[in-house]
């Protein structure tokens, strides 16, 4: 019994998260906004102002599979592009795929950034995003045989809901050492098919505002080949209660190795992430694990997180100037002095 009603109550948090689409909740279920742990790493994933901030051309693939081992738990695939064509401009893309049971939610996404300076300490960027968003169901909705007779909603929801969402984004960096950013997910939003398809109207009155912030700090450490990047991630979206991340992230050997730890929590759940990666020439390999800690853990074995980064074109660094050798300066009159001012006078 115990079982039973722990499958119906994640059952129900499922069918939120992926967008209510048999419910008659659009606007909330619009803001519902992607998880990722890797975020710190590829900020434009939920910041459109973070595109092309590092001033090189990436291509991503990211995957999750949460609550791994839970049967129809959510699985999320995801492929993008963030670059900087221009040096004031940055364009990215994305495109967004979610399992969850019978429940799918497809997003396509293009980013556009402006960055500009105020002052040689303070680079700035403002970001918009557009999207198209679908939800729909699987046919086993209907095909299921605890599905008894016809039924409207389901049936709509199988068809699919459309819609067209735009994020607007900040992003700064201050002192190449001090990072704030913040977007608005979904600050406007239109339904490309019959607005009325679920048989009820669309609700006029004020819809809760999301918003999610990001601080953070680079700390380098040149004498231990280290750097060190804290940040914390603040959440609200919708009606789900307030969520913070707090995140550590070292890079190690010339930034060629990560580790990282995340701790995020709400007023009703946390949960812990370790994060591990490597980086060889242009190519970036990280893989997270995390866990929650609810009585629903006991039924999945934890969440798991791949992404594979891969650098267009690699952004040199400056050579380093070479010291001076005074055994190897020619001696004074040999060939490659110059003569000194008082010979010429």
């Amino acid at each position: 019994m115990k079982k039973l009603y722990i499958f119906c109550l994640s059952l129900g948090m499922a069918w939120c998260m992926v967008g209510k689409v048999a419910a008659q909740d659009d606007a909330v279920a619009l803001k519902a906004q992607s998880v990722y742990n890797h975020y710190p790493l590829n900020l434009f994933l939920l910041n459109p102002a973070a595109t092309g901030v590092h001033g090189t051309s990436q291509l991503l693939f990211n995957f999750r599979n949460q609550w791994a081992g839970f049967d129809g738990s959510p699985k999320v695939l995801t492929f993008g592009i963030d670059g900087s064509p221009a040096r004031n401009m940055g364009l990215g893309a994305m495109i967004y795929n979610e399992n969850y049971g019978v429940a799918n939610r497809f997003l396509g996404q293009v980013n556009y950034s402006y960055h500009f300076q105020t002052n040689e300490d303070v680079k700035m960027s403002l970001g918009l995003s557009g999207a198209y968003i679908q939800y729909n169901l699987d046919n086993k909705a209907i095909t299921d045989p605890l599905h008894q007779g016809p039924d409207p909603v389901i049936n709509r929801a199988v068809d699919g809901e459309k819609f067209f969402a735009a994020d607007l984004g900040f992003y700064s960096v201050i002192k190449d050492k001090y990072r704030i950013g913040f977007s608005i997910p979904h600050l406007v939003q239109t339904r490309l098919d019959d607005a009325n398809i679920t048989g009820v109207a669309d609700d006029k009155g004020d819809k809760p505002v999301s918003l999610t912030a990001f601080l953070g700090a680079i700390w380098r450490l040149p004498e231990y080949r280290l750097i060190l990047e804290p940040s914390v991630g603040l959440r609200k979206i919708s009606d789900a209660p307030f969520g913070t991340d707090i995140n550590l992230l070292a890079k190690l050997l010339e930034e060629r190795l990560f580790v990282g730890f995340t701790y995020s929590f709400n007023p009703s759940w946390h949960r812990i992430g370790m994060l591990a990666g490597i980086k060889v020439d242009r190519l970036g390999i990280f893989y997270s694990y995390d866990q929650s800690y609810l009585d629903f853990q006991q039924f999945n074995s934890g969440s798991h997180e791949i992404t594979l980064s891969f650098d267009l074109h690699k952004k040199h660094a400056p050579p380093a100037a070479e010291p001076l050798d005074m055994e190897k300066m020619p001696a004074e009159g040999e060939p490659g002095q110059a003569e000194p001012m008082e010979k010429k006078l």
